[in-house]
């Protein structure tokens, strides 16, 4: 039914720039009326989020909110299909998956400059956002409103009113918040009698109508109800003087009214399925142990009993507010000890589907502690490997301490989160738990498999404090224990070969690199792909060979697994190396940016050796550009850290001050260039662009334009003629 005064305003008041803030008991139409504006007038692209309890989880709610918005931005990248970096959902979405990000301080304002970005305007819409609770989700979305885009268009329905960390005084005395409420959805009594009219299917007497309006305030769900509770009555003026009380009261004898009316098997698979926040046929299937969901639903939508499709579809439902209450409450009074089964059920259907963060929610309701502890430790990687740590680690909150000490499987699984989280030391605190759980833990994973994972995670810890020895021991254990075709071998293999690098095993590192680059390429691991090409990268700098250095560097610049995890920690040495490489041929300038990059991202996690390196380098950089207190601090940062260290071994120290990388000079190469720049230079005197050359060499053009830096610093050229004299002067061409 249309509300055009609504509609109005609407299309007055709200738009780009604005908060719009509807607050309204359930079934007072919130969610009908922002659908009817978007579809009538709204100014552009909407994106739709309908919140559920389980979205209390900042990572999920954020993570739904830039698909959402990156979707109906409608800018991706076109090797993968992610939103483009510069895109809505672009950085802000690759900063939510990295470990070691906070939401409010990183991801939050990206997306903010993501929007500020728009030219055409784009409205979110969070839909029940009542059911949020979190305050740390209260907190961030506040951000959002308080830093408002001018493209972006924020509506939010409710039942509660604003939280206290939203600036809503200050937006009202700017005149950008929109607030609805109850009385501004009432129907007027026109809009009553049309309602009742069609949901009826037949006429009402004037004076019937105006008693249903007066007792329901024009309040649209009650009107509803009571529509439905008339329907084929003989004699409906005699049922509408039973209806009074308050908007509850009426509710529920409307509800038991409509409900009562149904066969048997209908209201028992509404009660039995009213534990699920959505659910589709097969789903209703499993919960209720029939064959016959289908028909239900489709029975159910055809009568209009509150059920409401998620899709064009109609695939996908869930349960209008005000019903799911009532039948909710209608199970815990029939059959309570059957609420475990059904949420047991739901655990496996979600599991078998793919869907396990619905798994383990079900489970945890459920109160089931084994299927949890299947649930956790079968999920835990795969849910954290995809962007939702704080999701895993939700799952041991809800679980609680203690019973995660007394499950060894829970214990290890808490332990290598903590690994995946770029926390090791946290790692080594729940593993050296399990020792004291493993000999009573009847449940406990094998010794073989404990063992694997135990000299992991302590392999991990000891590279991460910098006791280069201990790693070595823990690093053979693993290797000897982890069987190859187990998902964290990788994990390991790169592992020792950071630690061979480190006591100067070269070979034995080159060796390990590359066979987890190979193991990375083979499954699809882009953590471990990034891994071994940035340590193939930091060793061959270490090992004083720049031009295989700068091979691997380039490979990092074109290799897309790097963009895609580009606010991951482990990124750093992509801009550790330009930096390095940038200040070893006397370009501090372009070397600052590149090493504060580094620093921004090795911060986030907690490896001591890489820290040290990264602000020596900064330190030599910001000397060098004249900011030698900000370097002092950073050396005596580095020295700190370095003291901490039982056993560091070789680290990869700045290249030294106003000195280049060079091969050795001869006749014809007068200014130490490099044997890649002397390629490079030669192929400038052909004539070539730098698209050409990157294109014969397999390099991209900014390595090929840092390349061609270099060579002009060091020949004293300033042009392309000057640099091609130069190499026809020498023989070089």
């Amino acid at each position: 039914m249309e509300r055009p005064e609504l509609t109005r305003l609407l299309s007055a008041r709200a738009g780009p720039g604005r908060l719009t803030f509807i607050e309204a008991p359930a079934g007072s139409g919130k969610s009908t009326t922002l659908a009817l504006w978007l579809r009538a007038t709204a100014p552009g692209p909407f994106a739709w989020y309908s919140v559920d309890e389980s979205d209390n989880d900042i990572s999920r709610f954020w993570a739904y909110v830039l698909a959402g918005l990156a979707q109906d931005a409608d800018r991706t990248d076109a090797y993968d299909g992610t939103p483009a970096v510069d895109a809505v959902g672009g950085r802000s979405g690759r900063l939510l998956a990295a470990p070691g990000t906070s939401v409010l301080e990183d991801v939050v304002p990206a997306l903010i400059n993501e929007l500020s970005l728009l030219s055409a305007p784009l409205t979110l819409v969070l839909d029940d956002y009542h059911l949020i609770t979190d305050p740390q989700i209260h907190a961030t979305l506040g951000f959002l409103i308080e830093h408002l885009p001018p493209a972006l268009s924020l509506m939010i329905s409710s039942r509660r009113a604003p939280p206290a960390a939203w600036p809503a005084s200050r937006l009202r005395g700017q005149n950008i918040l929109l607030e609805i409420g109850a009385k501004d959805l009432r129907l007027t009594r026109a809009e009553a009698a049309q309602l009742l009219t069609e949901d009826i299917g037949t006429s009402l007497a004037a004076a019937d109508i105006d008693l249903l309006y007066d007792r329901t305030e024009g309040w649209c769900a009650g009107l509803h109800l009571a529509a439905l509770s008339l329907r084929g009555r003989p004699n409906p003026h005699g049922r509408i003087t039973e209806f009074s009380g308050t908007d509850r009261h009426i509710t529920d004898y409307l509800m038991a009214e409509v409900l009562d009316r149904q066969p048997p098997p209908m209201r028992t698979f509404l009660r039995r399925t009213s534990i699920l926040d959505r659910l589709c046929a097969s789903l209703g299937d499993r919960v209720t142990d029939s064959n016959d969901a289908a028909e239900h639903l489709h029975q159910a939508e055809h009568e209009q009993l509150f059920l409401i499709a998620l899709d064009n579809q109609r695939l996908w439902y869930r349960y209008h507010p005000l019903l799911r209450d009532v039948l909710i409450r209608g199970l815990e009074q029939t059959e309570p000890e059957l609420i475990p089964v059904l949420h047991r059920r739901a655990a496996a259907w979600h599991q078998d589907h793919g869907l396990p963060i619905d798994a383990v929610r079900h489970a945890l309701a459920a109160g089931d502690a084994g299927t949890i502890s299947d649930l956790i430790t079968a999920n835990y990687g795969h849910v954290a490997n995809h962007g939702q740590l704080a999701t895993v680690l939700g799952w041991f909150d809800a679980v609680g301490d203690s019973a995660v000490r007394a499950d060894t499987r829970l214990l290890v699984a808490r332990a290598m989160t903590a690994i995946l989280a770029g926390d090791p030391s946290d790692a080594a605190t729940w593993i050296e738990q399990v020792d004291r759980t493993a000999g009573a833990d009847t449940d406990a994973p094998s010794h073989a498999d404990l063992d694997a994972k135990t000299a992991l995670i302590r392999q991990v810890h000891s590279y991460s404090c910098g006791d280069i020895g201990q790693a070595l021991h823990w690093s053979r254990q693993a290797l000897h224990t982890i069987r190859q075709d187990q998902a964290f071998y990788g994990m390991s293999l790169s592992t020792a070969a950071a630690v061979d690098s480190r006591l100067d095993n070269f070979d034995v590192a080159i060796d390990g690199y590359r066979r987890s680059l190979a193991r990375a390429d083979a499954t699809g691991h882009h953590l471990l792909a990034v891994r071994a090409i940035g340590g193939l990268c930091k060793l061959f700098l270490r090992r004083g060979e720049p031009d295989a250095a700068r091979d691997w560097l380039d490979r990092a610049d074109n290799d897309i697994r790097w963009r895609i995890l580009d606010e991951h920690h482990l990124t750093h040495v992509r801009h550790f190396a330009h930096g390095w490489l940038d200040l070893a041929e006397g370009r501090p300038d372009i070397a600052e940016p590149e090493l504060s990059r580094a620093y921004q991202l090795v911060r986030r996690a907690s490896f001591r050796l890489e820290y040290i390196e990264v602000l020596t380098a900064l330190a030599r950089a910001r000397e060098q550009v004249g900011r030698r207190s900000n370097a002092a601090e950073l050396r005596a940062a580095a020295n700190h850290i370095l003291r901490t260290c039982p056993d560091p071994g070789h680290l990869v120290g700045p290249p030294a001050q106003n000195t280049t990388v060079a091969t050795q000079p001869d006749v014809a190469n007068p200014h130490h260039l490099t044997q890649r720049e002397l390629t490079v230079l030669t192929n400038l005197a052909e004539g070539l662009t730098n698209a050409q050359i990157a294109q014969r060499l397999h390099l991209s053009e900014r390595t090929v334009a840092g390349h061609l830096r270099s060579i002009y610093h060091k020949i004293g050229a300033h042009s392309r003629s000057a640099a091609t004299r130069y190499a026809l002067d020498n023989d070089l061409a």
